[in-house]
């Protein structure tokens, strides 16, 4: 796959990391003019609604997206699509559910991350730790996946040895993110967000037209093995019941996901939530199509690669002339890049304020925060790259893991902890112990097919719903007071909403 043409490639992919650090140099410098802890964690609370919209796109479409997702269709055809097509309504939970609430409550309680909501909820310090660790030990799967990928690319484009790609791309990431916090996060989310989506219409456009049109690739494809174009694909890959469950695992997971949830802690007022929900909406239903259209077209183009997971990169590197290629290359670089730097900014908060600042020393702030904030960055950092020198060997699969069950352990906890007056703290922890332990057990004991060929995240986000509704009714009810704060008067009329005091985001 490493060609003449990959220097000029590799030119190109520097000049965009170079760019990327320009944003993080100019948010640094605006983290320095407030309160350390609410610039690095929450950006202020000023992210209107291009930056909240694109942020959040960059965030969700990790490696797994640009890299996982396309292998997976290279080597199984388009029974993938069901796999994926769940992801077409992830908006519409994301946004619609948690984004004006969780605003609304981050502003009330001064919420800076993930855990900070349910601790705060439920005047739990155990909550916090337990939520701060479940973050680091996922996230750190998912940073794995992240390594994986960004290797992976430069192996494939510039021949560049997989263990240097691995720690090329941990140091950037976390250079820039440690330096500019969450608003450099999130402008750099926003220009890879851009280049994202222009990166895979160019590569369907000049992939599709290089195969010969979409008929010619299906007929062949179905000249290949008929299997490829019809389901459950090859090797019995996705019967029915299984991508009826993966379409419930894409939108309902985004509940559960602390990077994803913790951006509604950052909004400007809830016109800036609409819009971006609107933006992000269209942005989805646009590029997902057109990634498992260049993952199918690539088995066309390339029917012998080493791995699947080559697919888009090999594509790209055969098609179009190295300027247009560096700059398509730059399009999953940019998906991996901003995953990471969320993930790691999300792990390094879970540590430094959940666990540490609120627990052993709640004066934390200033130079200190930032210094300890900076050192658990590349600590992280580095357990993550030790981790990613033994890959897997399909990335998208442990996106899946991690992913879900992140979904399984907060979804229903953080649902509750925000509509539910009767939900407590024994509810929350059950909800979260037995999502994430009954996910667990049905991964390492059956794989990514449980009960009735179901994808485990089902079973276990309904534990976990029972688990929170069980504990919340066999322990005493939350303290008015508190329940106050959260729900107003709602909470003293039996769950019914009237006149509640919370204050709207405006």
């Amino acid at each position: 796959m490493y060609s003449e043409n990959s220097t000029q490639v590799a030119l190109i992919i520097g000049l965009y990391l170079a760019i990327t650090f320009l944003f993080a140099f100019i948010s640094g410098r605006r983290n320095k003019q407030g309160d350390f802890m609410e610039e690095y964690f929450v950006g202020g609370r000023q992210i209107g609604p291009w930056v909240l919209g694109l942020t959040w796109i960059a965030t969700m479409a990790s490696g797994g997206t640009f890299i996982g997702v396309p292998g997976l269709l290279y080597s199984y055809g388009w029974s993938v699509f069901l796999w994926i097509a769940g992801f077409m309504v992830v908006i519409t939970t994301g946004f619609g559910i948690l984004g004006k609430r969780i605003g609304q409550i981050g502003r009330k309680t001064g919420a800076l991350t993930f855990p900070d909501l349910l601790r705060d909820r439920f005047e739990s310090p155990a909550i916090g730790i337990l939520s701060a660790l479940m973050i680091v030990v996922l996230y750190l799967a998912f940073m794995v996946a992240q390594y994986t990928a960004g290797a992976r690319v430069l192996e494939a484009v510039v021949g560049l040895p997989y263990h240097w790609g691995v720690i090329g791309f941990a140091v950037s990431v976390a250079l820039y993110t440690a330096y500019g916090g969450f608003r450099a996060v999130a402008w750099t989310d926003s220009f890879q967000a851009v280049v994202m989506l222009l990166g895979v219409i160019l590569t369907a456009w000049f992939a599709v037209d290089l195969a010969g049109g979409l008929e010619k690739i299906n007929t062949a494809l179905i000249n290949e093995s008929k299997e490829l174009v019809s389901g459950p694909g090859p090797d019995n890959f996705l019967p029915l019941v299984t991508a009826l469950s993966f379409f419930i695992l894409m939108p309902l997971s985004q509940l559960g996901q602390p990077a994803l949830v913790s951006r509604f802690l950052t909004f400007t007022d809830t016109r800036a939530l609409k819009r971006a929900a609107l933006l992000t909406g269209l942005y989805v239903c646009l590029m997902y199509p057109l990634i498992m259209l260049v993952g199918v077209t690539s088995r066309v183009l390339l029917p012998e690669i080493e791995s699947p997971d080559h697919a888009l990169t090999a594509t790209v590197m055969m098609a179009l002339p190295a300027a247009l290629a560096g700059f398509i290359i730059a399009a999953p670089v940019s998906a991996i890049m901003s995953s990471l730097s969320s993930f790691l900014l999300v792990t390094a908060g879970a540590v430094v304020r959940d666990i540490y600042q609120h627990n052993v020393n709640p004066d934390l702030s200033g130079d200190k925060a930032k210094t300890l904030t900076h050192v658990m960055t590349f600590v992280i950092t580095l357990i993550g790259v030790a981790l990613a020198l033994n890959p897997p060997e399909y990335l998208q699969l442990i996106v899946v893991f991690a992913g879900a069950g992140l979904g399984a352990t907060f979804a229903w906890p953080t649902i509750l902890a925000i509509f539910w007056p009767r939900m407590n703290r024994v509810g929350c922890l059950a909800g979260i112990i037995g999502g994430f332990g009954s996910f667990v057990i049905q991964y390492t004991t059956m794989g990514s097919s449980s009960l009735l060929g179901v994808h485990p995240f089902v079973w276990s986000f309904l534990l976990s719903l029972a688990f929170c509704v069980a504990g919340s009714w066999l322990a005493p009810r939350q303290s008015n007071e508190v329940l106050e704060i959260y729900f107003g008067e709602r909470s003293r009329h039996g769950g019914k909403l009237r006149h509640a005091t919370y204050d709207a985001v405006q």
